[in-house]
């Protein structure tokens, strides 16, 4: 009888251990998900793209979830100290990250990162894109060929405008220039807000702005629109052709913003916040607050958010390389 009791005693005390175990990286969290607020880490600034896709999506994946997508800025270092908080972040679910173009970046121009950009993430799926647009204050050059032709004229002598060192207008300059074969003086500004003044004062020749920064100025007639970087046309500048229409083949440049998380994220929800997050993206709700920022909303799920990512990163690893292109952070 002793012998029955003392065994009756161990395994309730290892059923009671099992139950105190903190959930598992890869399993479903007990009770059912979610079950509280979820907070949404945004890598750069409100009013941002980063900022305004998640924005765009939030209410309708609150909706579906039964909790509210609690929205945390926290700019800086290109991202870097978002994408630190979530690397180190529990995986259960309830600290989620805007990962945005800056991510793909970091790997190739950071020496040293205080994360691992391909073990430290989930990606959930991408939200959206919105292409770079090739930009002049000249009022001659009216295509890309005119401005390519113009530039060399000068023999490098020309002022090429970047929104910052290592940003994407500046590796998509720097990607213009070996592909057209031309030089130009790179003028790194503090974000769109300067550099936009300068080239519209014409101190800039030519430079990449995001659609979201640039087109209000492009409609106003202020500078000229001769390209932009996605593969096709978009809606908001329809008579402007693509890069690729402009003879430059292959040529891509665009920026994009998706949901992540840390590694370790119970498979049962990832794949609920992917279903979630699909939804939300392909709602016209989300499709008309994209588009109004310059926007494209882009679905996918998390596989193929993944392969976009590291695309990303080879395409622009290689720009970087070539340039030499490196930043202290």
């Amino acid at each position: 009888m002793m012998r029955a009791f003392a065994k009756a005693t161990f395994l309730s005390m290892a059923v009671c251990g099992a139950l105190a175990q903190p959930v598992a990286a890869g399993e479903a969290p007990a009770g059912g998900y979610p079950q509280r607020p979820i907070r949404v880490i945004i890598d750069f600034s409100p009013g941002g793209l980063s900022d305004t896709m998640a924005r765009s999506v939030a209410p309708r994946m609150s909706e579906a979830l039964g909790q509210p997508l609690v929205m945390d800025n926290r700019p800086g270092a290109a991202g870097a100290l978002a994408y630190s908080i979530v690397a180190k972040a529990v995986p259960d679910g309830y600290t989620l990250v805007i990962l945005s173009t800056g991510f793909s970046l970091n790997l190739s121009l950071v020496s040293k990162l205080p994360f691992d950009t391909r073990r430290d993430f989930v990606p959930i799926g991408l939200i959206g894109t919105t292409p770079n647009v090739l930009v002049t204050s000249s009022r001659t050059a009216r295509t890309v060929a005119e401005l390519v032709a113009a530039v060399k004229a000068r023999g490098g002598a020309a002022n090429a405008g970047s929104t910052g060192v290592g940003s994407t207008p500046h590796l998509t300059l720097e990607l213009f220039k070996r592909v057209a074969g031309f030089d130009a003086l790179h003028v790194p500004f503090n974000g769109s807000g300067p550099a936009i003044t300068d080239i519209l004062a014409g101190r800039i020749d030519f430079m990449f702005l995001n659609l979201p920064s640039s087109s209000g100025h492009i409609k106003a007639g202020r500078i000229t629109a001769l390209a932009v970087g996605s593969e096709q046309r978009t809606p908001l500048l329809p008579d402007v052709p693509t890069m690729q229409e402009s003879g430059y083949k292959g040529f891509r440049s665009t920026s994009w913003a998706g949901l992540g998380g840390p590694a370790g994220l119970p498979a049962p929800v990832v794949a609920r916040l992917s279903r979630e997050l699909i939804a939300a993206v392909d709602s016209a709700e989300a499709r008309e607050r994209i588009a109004a920022a310059g926007g494209e909303a882009r679905s996918s799920t998390p596989e193929g958010f993944r392969a976009f990512i590291d695309d990303e990163i080879a395409r622009w690893g290689r720009v970087i390389r070539e340039a030499g292109v490196k930043v202290e952070r």
